[in-house]
């Protein structure tokens, strides 16, 4: 049985995941870290979730294997050395890190000798969509590439942790020097350069596009979520994954569905 403790566990995702762990005959939910402005913690512990707050965090983790964090980016910086320290792994779905906190928590984890999965998208679909830009990067390094990005009203960072991530793809390929978050005013010649743009509106959960564009034609490519299950199935294939492992380091999405 793979003891879970879930920090956020009253956010949009970690209610979700922890209603799917709580299906699950080889998981036992132990824990749900919950912030002082949580959410609907009545509901939570009406669904047998332990809550707990920030600083009480240390006493989950004494029962846990595996600890997830959808928490925000300044809970996350707190909270995963935390974790590392106490001897258990994570799973971590958390965007808008700074990459000083993500090499603090890979050090910690390497010291420790346990394990991580880091992900800004737990979806097997954006998965394989990362996999797929890189592959169209290869095939068309000329073309011109533009990233839209369309996710709910109440999402707190831009650009999106998967929009970031296939821009970093797609430079890796063609050598795109420069990122541009929106253009205004006169913008001149395009250079070497991936657009990001981010539309905040109304209850979308998540759509991504990419567009590779030539002089006579265009390439796009989208993936679109139509639920938050979506995200928790690929959550529980990665609290499997990395429950038996102690080898110090951070893993991807793509190790755990073999796409790597």
């Amino acid at each position: 049985m793979i003891r879970v403790v879930v920090g956020g566990a009253t956010g949009k995702m970690g209610s979700i995941i922890c209603q799917s762990i709580l299906r699950q005959t080889d998981m036992h939910l132990v824990g749900g870290i919950v912030s002082a402005a949580g959410g609907n913690v009545g509901k939570v512990i009406a669904s047998g979730i332990v809550t707990i707050g920030d600083d009480a965090i240390e006493k989950a983790l004494e029962h846990a294997d595996v600890y997830v964090d959808v928490t925000s980016a300044g809970a996350a910086k707190r909270n995963l050395p935390i974790v590392a320290r106490s001897d258990v792994n994570a799973v971590v779905g958390t965007t808008g890190m700074s990459k000083e906190t993500m090499d603090e928590f890979s050090s910690i984890v390497n010291q420790h000798k346990v394990s991580a999965v880091v992900t800004p998208n737990f979806s097997i679909g954006v998965n394989v969509f990362w996999k797929v830009c890189g592959t169209l990067a290869a095939a068309l390094p000329s073309y011109d590439v533009e990233i839209v990005e369309t996710h709910h009203s109440m999402k707190k960072d831009a650009p999106s942790g998967t929009a970031k991530r296939a821009a970093e793809i797609i430079a890796g390929t063609t050598g795109a020097d420069k990122m541009i978050y929106g253009r205004q005013g006169l913008v001149g010649a395009r250079g070497r350069e991936i657009g990001i743009h981010s539309i905040r509106a109304g209850d979308v959960i998540g759509e991504h596009t990419v567009i590779f564009a030539g002089n006579k034609e265009r390439l796009e490519l989208t993936h679109r979520a139509h639920s938050r299950e979506t995200f928790a199935e690929g959550c529980l294939a990665a609290i499997r994954w990395v429950s038996g492992k102690k080898d110090g380091s951070v893993h991807t999405m793509e190790e755990v569905l073999g796409l790597c």
